[in-house]
């Protein structure tokens, strides 16, 4: 192949260049003498060969053999034992020399076609080979780029694609299981059916049902519901195979199957109305909710909380919609789990909890002073005696917090005070700092900036001089909070931030609840330090508050009954009175507990707080 122009130039200066060296003139000097004689050539490797523009040569560079070039060169009379050069780059010819006579010099092609006739090494082979060392070792980078695009290259195969199988890695549904289980589950349930009259499953047939398909057993409402049992009051094998053929085989993960099985739409998230049924069941069949058979008003509040809790820890996407990922990270069907083998409901502290529940409808029914399910500013005010700044209620009610169809402007409903309470008293929860974080975030840029708190800490301020206690600058409180949260950025805080610090209640509350600051301010400075070192189970801000204020609540109604008696053995009104007195007594519903709640029925007519689907706040 020939070389193309500017190769080929390149060559032959460099060719030029070799022969000029004094080394290469005393080599090929020898060389000639020794062919006179008919002597072998000797194997000296000169200097110049070890040279590459004054760069040593690598010891494992191959050395290749030069440009298939053909080699021409005039025709000389006579050969004496002067120095000869040979000048021109494309005539590489070689003085072949023999018995003192002219021998004409052969062609590059017909010295190799001799050379593999005779198999005789020849002259011109042997000094190819010196030149083709010298000018590999002599070379620049153009010269190895010719070279490589000079070499041979293997023969082009066709591309053959190889079906490589790669096994499915993402399983959004869950991770398939074999049909044969699937098969063996709905020959359980026939069974299950079999043993039914007239092969027609009603509601209280669903426990051995439920058991038959191995899920948990407050399950046992949604699959009737999905089988469309609530409309005919009764499942039949067909209804139940179609449905679990249709829902269950795609299905294969608890998360999935469980949103599939309550959401109404067929959707792949639940908002907080497909939970009323699931709900209802648990409070119609819990052997620890049986109290509240003789209270059905309550019933409906009891939801609603229950709802609300499960969406304040779950749905991380503040959405209202909890979706399949969300489900799995969380601990809710751990929880409904749980239901089956607890029969006291208030050991389930994670959302069932009736004391919890009791807590925050007391707390709620103690504000809303016109009972219209609502309560505004002036109302949340008096939340612990004044406790929160009224800047922080502002952002409260500009909708920054509140969520779902049921706002409105300047109010706040039952629904939202559940987030707010909890989000107030236990400030170290996820969702809790992103509650309060939401609301210190003034200008929504994701940052709360040193101006923002200021703003915030000015009302602290305020309210410390008004009680006569010396107030902390604000310069100060800034240096204290910079160096609790650790800032990546300074004078800035992120959201991330306060997660990683553990301590967001303490900065919370030093800018929108005074009492609780100035509780921190008197605490053991190393008291949170061991908290956070102590590896054994603790109970949440959240718990340890629910149950001292039920402590608290059930004292005081104790002592309201006592009262009562009293009054009732010293005023005992005639029998005519008794009717009218008894009237006034359910014209308002107040909250009940477990000992209550078995010696008062109360018409649902009657309950202001009725939450019935006229009424839901969702």
């Amino acid at each position: 192949m020939a070389l193309k122009p500017l190769l080929k130039i390149k060559v032959d200066e460099l060719f030029q260049r070799w022969l000029s060296e004094p080394d290469t003139q005393q080599l090929l000097k020898d060389n000639l003498h020794q062919i006179l004689h008919g002597e072998v050539l000797s194997q000296h490797v000169s200097t110049a060969t070890l040279k590459v523009n004054s760069k040593p040569q690598s010891p494992r560079l191959r050395p290749s053999s030069p440009p298939p070039t053909k080699l021409l060169s005039p025709r000389r009379s006579h050969v004496s034992k002067t120095n000869h050069r040979v000048a021109n780059g494309n005539a590489k010819a070689v003085l072949a020399v023999q018995n003192g006579k002219e021998k004409e010099i052969m062609s590059a092609d017909q010295l190799e076609s001799e050379k593999e006739k005779e198999d005789n090494t020849s002259v011109s082979n042997r000094l190819s080979d010196r030149l083709s060392n010298s000018s590999s070792t002599s070379s620049t980078d153009s010269h190895k780029e010719n070279k490589s695009r000079n070499r041979e290259l293997p023969p082009t195969q066709p591309f053959i694609q190889n079906n490589i199988n790669i096994p499915k890695f993402f399983f959004p549904y869950g991770k398939p299981s074999s049909n044969e289980d699937s098969e063996v589950v709905l020959q359980r349930v026939s069974k299950e059916f079999a043993d039914c009259e007239e092969g027609k499953a009603y509601k209280h047939h669903m426990p051995g049902i439920v058991k038959a398909c191995k899920l948990p057993l407050y399950w046992k409402s949604m699959l009737f519901n999905a089988c469309d049992g609530e409309k005919q009051g009764y499942i039949t094998y067909q209804m139940f195979a179609t449905m679990w053929k249709k829902i269950m085989l795609p299905c294969h993960d608890e998360a999935t199957r469980f949103v599939k099985l309550l959401s109404k739409s067929g959707s792949n998230y639940l908002e907080e109305d497909d939970f009323i049924p699931f709900m209802q069941d648990v409070v119609d069949t819990h052997p620890g909710l049986s109290f509240l058979q003789e209270a059905p008003e309550f019933h409906s509040r009891y939801v609603t909380t229950v709802i609300s809790r499960i969406f304040f820890c779950a749905n991380r996407s503040w959405t209202g919609r909890l979706t399949i990922p969300e489900i799995r990270k969380s601990h809710l069907l751990q929880t409904i789990a749980l239901l089956e083998q607890e029969d006291d409901i208030n050991q389930i502290t994670d959302f069932f909890s009736y004391e919890h529940f009791y807590v925050i409808y007391c707390k709620f029914w103690e504000l809303d002073r016109d009972h219209d399910l609502y309560i505004d500013k002036s109302d949340l005010s008096r939340h612990n005696d004044h406790a929160i700044s009224s800047r922080i209620i502002d952002r409260i009610f500009s909708g920054t917090v509140t969520r779902g169809k049921s706002f409105e402007e300047g109010k706040l409903s039952y629904s939202d005070f559940v987030w707010f309470l909890i989000a107030e008293e236990d400030k170290t929860h996820p969702t809790s700092v992103e509650y309060w974080f939401r609301c210190m975030d003034l200008d929504g840029d994701g940052l709360i900036s040193m101006y923002e708190m200021e703003y915030f800490y000015e009302e602290q301020m305020q309210k410390m001089e008004a009680l006569g206690i010396e107030r902390l600058p604000f310069e100060d409180c800034l240096c204290q909070m910079i160096d609790l949260v650790r800032p990546k950025e300074d004078l800035k805080i992120t959201l991330t931030d306060l997660k990683n610090c553990k301590m967001a209640n303490i900065f919370f509350d030093t800018f929108f609840n005074l009492d609780k600051f100035l509780e921190h301010e008197q605490r053991d400075p190393f008291a949170n330090i061991r908290d956070f070192e102590s590896e054994a189970p603790e109970m949440s801000d959240w718990e340890k508050y629910a149950a001292e204020e039920y402590e608290i609540l059930v004292a005081e109604e104790g002592a309201n009954e006592q009262e009562e008696i009293h009054y009732e053995d010293d005023f005992e009104p005639e029998e005519e009175e008794t009717p009218a007195i008894e009237v006034n007594q359910n014209d308002i519903s107040e909250p009940v507990t477990k000992a209550k709640a078995s010696a008062r029925t109360v018409h649902s007519m009657d309950d202001v707080y009725d939450f019935g689907p006229q009424n839901m706040t969702y």
